[in-house]
């Protein structure tokens, strides 16, 4: 079976409607700026954006793993997913945000449920954690693909036209067993980007210290290389520009 790979960097920006560049580079709407360790990026988020949130309500897998099955949806749709710890009631579940998806721990439930009329979902471990789910190894596993899966399909993305993908028909922890990883077909998480826009989740935007600082938005700088970037971009010209007068043109 050939891996599905992802160039969402790319199809995302050519794809998914963004929000204006007054909205994107003012000071007065940039809500959020998070420096990044590598390559001296800067994300800002927008003001005016809802959010979506993964809640965290078991125990028998650590934290860690949840976060990282959070973290990497984050990244894949460029779009930011909250986290909080939280205990899930069926009946009536809490909505964090706009939508939530809940990992649980419950035996006589089911290893998964999408409700998109309430915009929650649930992932849930007990099941995940029988069979070869038993070791620890396998159990994580499991449910980093199970929530990449049911993550993507109550975000929007909901089917794939590739086929062998998580997106396909599992019908049980065994079913999960067959991939490889958590990767996701790349049709949907492009479909994910265009629901969340519906319900006012706005797409983060990366971009370099340099291009901040040509916007105008830039934080100050912290450290010797953004000192270099900074000066370089705001610094006035050595020779000042001449303008003659034209007799033709007037002016």
């Amino acid at each position: 079976m050939k891996r599905l790979t992802f160039t969402l960097a790319a199809m995302l920006a050519a794809t998914v409607p963004a929000a204006t560049p007054a909205e994107a580079t003012s000071p007065k709407t940039v809500h959020e700026i998070i420096r990044r360790e590598t390559g001296g990026r800067l994300r800002t988020l927008y003001l005016h954006t809802k959010s979506v949130y993964y809640v965290n309500a078991q125990s028998r897998v650590g934290a860690k793993v949840v976060e990282e099955a959070r973290a990497k949806m984050e990244r894949v749709l460029r779009t930011p997913i909250g986290s909080t710890n939280g205990v899930f009631a069926l009946q009536s579940p809490k909505i964090y945000g706009e939508l939530s998806l809940y990992v649980i721990d419950d035996e006589k439930l089911p290893m998964s449920l999408v409700a998109p009329e309430g915009r929650w979902a649930f992932v849930n471990v007990a099941p995940l954690a029988q069979g070869r789910g038993e070791k620890p190894a396998f159990l994580e596993a499991r449910v980093k693909k199970e929530m990449a899966r049911i993550g993507c399909l109550v975000l929007g993305g909901i089917s794939s036209t590739y086929r062998e993908n998580l997106l396909g028909f599992v019908d049980s922890p065994e079913g999960l067993d067959k991939f490889m990883d958590d990767t996701l077909p790349v049709d949907g998480p492009l479909r994910c980007g265009r629901y969340l826009l519906s319900l006012g989740v706005k797409p983060y935007r990366d971009v370099t210290y340099r291009k901040a600082c040509q916007e105008g938005w830039a934080p100050a700088p912290t450290n010797d290389i953004q000192k270099a970037i900074w000066n370089e971009v705001r610094q006035l010209p050595t020779k000042p520009l001449k303008i003659e007068f034209d007799p033709v043109k007037g002016k």
